[in-house]
């Protein structure tokens, strides 16, 4: 599989989320904090949401890439 797979890529992806996603629960549920003036968020949590948040950017690069790439070779198989 080449490095510039556009499964590859997806994959990673939906790997990355998953491996964040128990860390967006905690943080909507137990692992926040809230007192009158701030909220705070354990580290290790805020860590596992921020992974979650490079998970879907790099998801939604990659199937904007394929659409792209769809979309020019249909257009390019097109005869004038």
């Amino acid at each position: 599989m080449r490095f510039s797979s556009v499964r590859l890529w997806a994959s990673v992806g939906v790997l990355v989320i998953a491996a964040g996603m128990p860390y967006c629960a905690a943080a909507l549920g137990w692992a926040a904090t809230q007192d009158e003036t701030s909220i705070t968020v354990r580290a290790d949590v805020a860590v596992g949401v921020l992974v979650s948040w490079i998970g879907c950017t790099i998801l939604a690069i990659s199937g904007a890439y394929w659409m792209w790439r769809t979309w020019r070779t249909r257009r390019e198989a097109v005869p004038a």
